[in-house]
């Protein structure tokens, strides 16, 4: 079980607007984005800036069916299935299947 964050919604999107007016920061959660050229484009800044996230830089939460993970080394894999104890993944270059474990990535 992921730790329970110190703030609720409100008071984290309220922090957010006080680092926007204060310090020309913009913080922005990418599922808020839904238009996915403006998602596509933030996420190349921010790997630019500050190197690509990967599954264990994600933040904590269960891997869906469908889900794109980048590892940063010009690999994707996508997620085609999850159980309780495994993650199966496909990587796009040529159809292999892994499980996370064996890539070395978990989630918390």
């Amino acid at each position: 079980m992921a730790p329970q964050s110190p703030a609720n919604a409100e008071e984290l999107r309220a922090m957010r607007a006080a680092a926007w007016h204060k310090q020309g920061i913009v913080v922005v959660p990418l599922e808020d984005i839904y238009d996915e050229w403006d998602r596509a484009f933030l996420t190349g800044i921010a790997t630019k800036l500050y190197g690509a996230r990967t599954a264990t830089t994600k933040q904590s939460r269960p891997w869906r069916e469908g889900e794109v993970i980048d590892r940063g080394d010009g690999e994707t894999w996508t997620v085609v299935a999850t159980t309780a104890k495994s993650i199966t993944v496909q990587r796009s270059r040529d159809g292999a299947l892994a499980t996370l474990g064996q890539l070395g990535e978990a989630r918390p």
